[in-house]
């Protein structure tokens, strides 16, 4: 296995596993050599998430909407974003497009009569819901699966598309670097208290005014497709569009593995074994329907079973 490594010092890191090689970039040799190496050094601790194309980066929903808006109707801002230099109203408008993006979603979804809606207190709530609906956010959807992130980059490539990507994220990297907030948050009178929704928004808000890189591990709510897809979420506190050195920070945090494009037949071969397909995952009638369609075309000529 090649261990592809940056000559820029390295962001700190402790414990064996991943954690021990962040900001490196793994290419197994074989299917069979990067399955061992996920098994040998995977723990509780280890988050995963698949990337159909390898040169992605961990990049938000929201940062490629603002950045997409930018190139289609604003050049000077967009060369901005480009640039290495940080720009004081390129981040006062990236948190007033976030502000009143999530505004407009709470406002609509108001009026739609949905059950189990967040408090409006719960950001983090309001951000789920705002990912799980396709809404742009800062979030980023992980596994503590590393065979579901594999599927996630499979599923959707296509013959051609070139190599796939599994990034994987210790958590012991974020506690490590997160020690003074989370001192600051139990120094907090009502600490003991709150509830752990309200915890984990104080953690939040104060690792936005600490205007840190890292990406901040949180527990979803547990709903159906959570729970399916062994769900945990991270915040960006920085936006990388208005902060040019974020991507790179990120990297240097998280471990990334080139998933050869000749795998993905095994690759699928062992996620259908495990179980893992779109209807196992989302658990919907959309994914009910594409689940019957592929049954279909995989058996050859047999009529599918009525019972």
């Amino acid at each position: 296995m090649t261990d592809i490594t940056s000559q820029a010092e390295p962001a700190p890191a402790t414990g064996q596993g991943w954690a021990s090689r962040a900001g490196a970039t793994l290419e197994p040799d074989t299917w069979a050599e990067c399955v061992g190496q996920l098994l040998s050094s995977g723990s509780e601790d280890a988050l995963y998430r698949g990337h159909t194309a390898f040169e992605w980066e961990l990049v938000s929903s929201l940062e490629r909407v603002l950045e997409d808006h930018a190139l289609r109707w604003d050049a000077d801002r967009f060369l901005t974003m480009q640039s290495m230099v940080e720009d004081d109203d390129l981040v006062r408008w990236t948190q007033d497009v976030e502000t009143a993006l999530a505004r407009q979603f709470k406002h609509k979804a108001a009026h739609l009569d949905v059950a189990n809606l967040p408090q409006d207190w719960d950001i983090l709530g309001w951000w789920e819901v705002m990912q799980h609906h396709g809404a742009p956010t800062r979030l980023l959807d992980w596994t503590s699966s590393p065979f579901i992130a594999l599927w996630f980059a499979a599923d959707d490539h296509r013959d051609g598309d070139g190599d796939m990507a599994l990034w994987i994220y210790d958590r012991r990297t974020a506690r490590v670097n997160l020690q003074d907030v989370m001192r600051r948050l139990r120094d907090s009178e009502d600490y003991e208290h709150v509830d752990d929704r309200r915890v984990q928004n104080r953690l939040l808000e104060l690792a936005l005014d600490s205007g840190t890189d890292l990406l901040i591990p949180i527990r979803p709510r547990q709903f159906q497709r959570a729970i399916a897809q062994q769900s945990i979420l991270t915040v960006s506190p920085n936006i990388s569009v208005a902060h040019p050195a974020s991507p790179w920070v990120k990297r240097r945090l998280a471990t990334c593995v080139r998933i050869k494009e000749e795998w993905k037949p095994e690759i699928l071969a062992a996620c259908q074994t495990m179980g893992i397909s779109r209807f196992n995952l989302f658990r919907d009638l959309d994914s009910l329907g594409s689940s019957v369609k592929e049954s279909f075309m995989s058996g050859g000529n047999q009529v599918p079973d009525l019972i």
